[in-house]
């Protein structure tokens, strides 16, 4: 049997080859980090959530358009419970399909994004002071095509905890 040594400009050639490769596999790779934040604001009869979204990945991320930039919803987006139970959503409904692209607002690598919804009508606190925990599945995408394939990932904000007062409508 015959074995034939390489040369050592034959490892250097499999060494580079290596490391291009590496690199193809890094580039491949690109770094997603996002995250969702909730703030919650009372007063006035008010209840007001800030959204705050954070792309500190190297691509784009795609994010519900409503949560973006409504200032109303169309569905129970949040979840949200009192002490004791869970609070219902009583805001305005629109029967419709999945979201597609067009439902999507992009948020470049490196960005943070704001938006602030007011829910006051849209869930039904009770009368009174009452504490409550608001929740966010904080949806979002890296590739519009894959809406219906599970491309949908979660990067879920912290719940937050905050007391809202329903005035009692006086007899």
């Amino acid at each position: 049997m015959h074995v034939k040594r390489s040369s050592p400009a034959a490892k250097l050639a499999m060494v580079l080859s290596l490391v291009g490769l590496v690199g193809v596999v890094k580039a491949v790779e690109a770094k997603v980090n996002v995250q969702h934040r909730l703030e919650v604001e009372t007063g006035a009869g008010k209840v007001k959530v800030r959204v705050l979204i954070e792309n500190r990945g190297d691509v784009p991320i795609w994010i519900p358009r409503e949560i973006a930039l409504g200032d109303d919803l169309s569905a129970p987006r949040f979840a949200l419970s009192s002490l004791t139970d869970t609070v219902a959503y009583t805001g305005r409904l629109v029967k419709r399909g999945p979201l597609n692209a067009a439902d999507y607002l992009e948020v470049k690598p490196q960005t943070t994004y704001l938006n602030t919804l007011d829910i006051t009508q849209a869930y039904a606190f009770k009368p009174g002071q009452h504490s409550y925990e608001i929740r966010y599945a904080g949806p979002w995408v890296t590739d519009l095509r894959k809406l219906d394939a599970g491309g949908i990932k979660s990067s879920p904000a912290l719940p937050v905890k905050f007391s809202h007062t329903v005035r009692m409508a006086a007899r």
